[in-house]
């Protein structure tokens, strides 16, 4: 199963983490999904290098997340943070790869 992890949709939950020098809003639901299922997390990119080029990555981010009660905002908002770095590292690798249809950094 793959669940994308920088797209946040209609209602969805959210948390605030740093990205690319603002605040912006990720979704913590695959957060909430894998500790749910206790399943492992990677994270998986593809960067467009053109003329039919792509480079692969696949990192372990969490052998089992653990979400627990009393603090599950404060844990939740670290893997955020986490996720928004490690995307922000391949943003900068190939920065014309990453791209959204919405106001990605918009306030609430």
């Amino acid at each position: 199963m793959a669940v994308l992890g920088d797209r946040v949709g209609v209602n969805e939950k959210t948390c605030t983490a740093e990205f690319l020098g603002a605040p912006a809003r990720f979704p913590t639901g695959p957060y909430t999904l894998a500790a749910l299922l206790k399943c492992p997390i990677y994270l998986t990119f593809g960067l467009y290098h053109g003329q039919g080029r792509y480079d692969l990555y696949c990192e372990p981010f969490a052998e089992q997340l653990e979400l627990p009660r009393g603090r599950r905002e404060a844990a939740t908002a670290a893997h955020v943070q986490r996720y928004a770095e490690r995307l922000e590292h391949y943003c900068r690798l190939a920065p014309l790869n990453w791209f959204n249809f919405y106001e990605f950094w918009r306030a609430e």
